[in-house]
């Protein structure tokens, strides 16, 4: 059934070739009377589909004709009536405030689709639903982008959730739809933002912490870069990322990239079953590979039992049984990972608005005023993917910031924490490709703040604060809910 569900979906004219099947039998067998013309026999071939035969003459062939004619009469009402009742239904959930349609080509989409609070499911593209949320899910990243400026009008004032494939969104400009809510997501990102935030290094926030992650794609990557943003507590812990499996570009890449504290990002060019004896010496070890998995885990818990050993699967599988250990764990389920609320992530979009309104109100050297949303808004659309991305990175780790102030740890007002926030920030810009120079230079990526705290001018260190009491106190209400 697979297989043939494959086809239908690869080649959807088979289907309708099936439906001519009894028309085709039908006359064969009815011209093998000899008694009719041809176009008695067109005739008569047609009327078995609406179960009204116009001729007595009946052989077994005429017979599963007629038997055939009936199954794909009925599949035809069955396949309207349905159509009437999912339009019925949609009519019906654009009513709602948070409507919601996935466009999409791809399991992960329906799959996605399906768990819609008040929505539905489109395959493919057609003409944009009279909707305000939109979420393409294609597999094609350029015809998603497509899709978008070809309805740029129809999408004014409508929030767009966009899925990226390859395309890195950092890269985008702002382009001509300056009306249009655009978010970006990677199904790899949310999967990582979602594994660091419910596996965070905060108990481990001043000591030298050894992580080990072992994958070629993009998984480990992803898991490695939101590890590399979001894994700053403080300005004492020596956290070192052992990496495995990473090769040409991206390798050379992650040697050379800077930590900017005392953090430390080591690339093993051995496989990760030559180097046990570093192995033995990791807290957390992260596989991210499918294959291998057993083999991974035995070997590591021969020589370093008490590690704890994340393993990456999109199954629902578990460890914990078999090994008898509860430091063995997996990690990617996408039922979990891809729902319509990470997908959305309202709040984390919202404080990353905020943050940037703060910046653009210092720059102004203004207030906020009390009716501040459409500005916020408008303030937010000016900006390309990178700026974006770069606002929402900091709303990513504001939890961080949070926690350290209301454990009594560190103000969050204090230099310490401007400190930690310009590590952050460079860390963001490095992490995509930004290097230092004595004049900025946004088109080629280079930066003149990329450099240490120390080094700062006192009105660039301020910065790194938030700047209005209103915007303030907005961020923090979001961090309460979150």
């Amino acid at each position: 059934m697979k297989i043939v569900k494959k086809l239908l979906e690869k080649y959807p004219w088979i289907k309708y070739l099936a439906g001519l099947v009894p028309f085709i039998l039908a006359c064969i067998g009815y011209a093998q009377s000899g008694e009719m013309n041809v176009f008695q026999v067109i005739y008569a071939a047609i009327a078995i589909y609406f179960v009204n035969p116009v001729c007595d003459y009946e052989t077994p062939i005429i017979l599963f004709a007629k038997i055939a004619a009936v199954v794909v009469t009925a599949g035809i009402i069955l396949s309207f009536v349905k159509y009437a009742f999912y339009k019925i239904e949609h009519f019906f959930s654009r009513f709602s405030k948070d409507a919601t349609v996935v466009y999409t080509d791809n399991e992960l989409g329906r799959a996605l689709g399906s768990t819609l609070k008040h929505g539905y499911v489109v395959d493919g593209l057609s003409k944009p639903e009279r909707v305000k949320n939109h979420i393409l899910m294609l597999s094609d990243d350029a015809e998603s982008i497509r899709f978008v400026s070809q309805n740029a009008k129809a999408l004014s004032n409508k929030n767009v959730y966009m899925m990226m494939n390859g395309l890195d969104s950092s890269l985008l400009g702002a382009g001509n739809l300056i009306n249009t809510q655009m978010h970006f997501f990677n199904v790899n990102d949310l999967m990582a933002r979602d594994f660091w935030k419910k596996n965070n290094l905060y108990e481990h926030r001043d000591e030298n912490y050894k992580i080990a992650i072992v994958g070629s794609g993009d998984i480990a990557f992803a898991i490695f870069k939101y590890g590399y943003l979001n894994n700053i507590y403080s300005l004492k812990h020596s956290f070192e990322y052992h990496i495995w499996g990473m090769e040409g570009s991206r390798a050379d890449f992650l040697k050379n990239l800077s930590t900017e504290n005392n953090d430390k990002i080591i690339v093993h060019e051995n496989p990760w079953d030559m180097d046990m004896d570093v192995l033995i010496d990791m807290d957390r070890l992260i596989y991210t590979e499918k294959e291998d998995q057993i083999d991974f885990i035995q070997k590591v818990l021969y020589v370093n039992p008490l590690a704890e050993i994340y393993c990456y699967s999109d199954e629902k599988i578990s460890y914990t049984d078999i090994y008898g250990s509860d430091k063995i764990m997996v990690f990617g389920d996408m039922e979990n990972i891809l729902t319509e609320d990470n997908v959305k992530s309202e709040k984390l979009y919202r404080q990353g608005k905020l943050f940037n309104y703060d910046y653009a109100l210092r720059y102004s050297n203004r207030t906020a005023p009390s009716d501040y949303e459409k500005e916020m808004e408008d303030e937010w659309k000016k900006l390309d993917g990178f700026k974006k991305s770069s606002s929402i990175a900091r709303a990513d780790h504001y939890w961080i910031e949070k926690r350290l102030k209301n454990d009594g740890i560190m103000d969050e007002d204090s230099e310490d924490a401007w400190r930690i926030e310009h590590i952050r920030w460079s860390r963001f810009h490095l992490v995509n490709h930004w290097s230092f120079a004595e004049k900025r230079d946004n088109s080629r990526r280079k930066h003149n703040l990329l450099i240490p705290y120390e080094n700062l001018p006192l009105s660039e260190k301020e910065k790194d604060g938030i700047y209005d009491s209103t915007i303030k106190a907005e961020i923090d209400r979001l961090d309460r809910e979150n």
